[in-house]
């Protein structure tokens, strides 16, 4: 398995690794969100440099990856791994907004 970088690595907010399988898939995955790829085969991308633990999200129904991704992301995980990127990326910002990491991507008042 070769991991790429596709940005600078942030210190402040959780990586989202995108696992693919084709590399076709990589430039969908950038759009989604992917700080990450890990990819079986060759790209021609800038390579990680030292170690990234990474929490890797078991396969299963959406429901459970998504919790999964949650827990994850609000134990403290620096990395998620994750073959659905865009929910990944949604997972763990929407919870670095509930923990005040970050702000909220949209502040809704006054709904009465």
């Amino acid at each position: 398995m070769n991991r790429f970088r596709v940005r600078a690595l942030p210190t402040d907010r959780v990586l989202v690794v995108a696992v693919l399988t084709s590399a076709d898939e990589v430039e969908q995955a950038i759009a989604d969100g992917a700080d990450v790829i890990e990819f079986d085969g060759s790209l021609d991308l800038p390579s990680v440099s030292g170690t990234l633990d990474v929490v890797t999200i078991p396969s299963g129904d959406e429901d459970f990856r998504l919790a999964a991704a949650t827990v994850a992301a609000m134990s403290g995980a620096r990395a998620v791994r994750a073959s659905d990127v865009r929910q990944a990326r949604k997972v763990v910002e929407m919870v670095a907004s509930v923990t005040g990491t970050r702000p909220p991507a949209r502040a809704v008042r006054a709904l009465a």
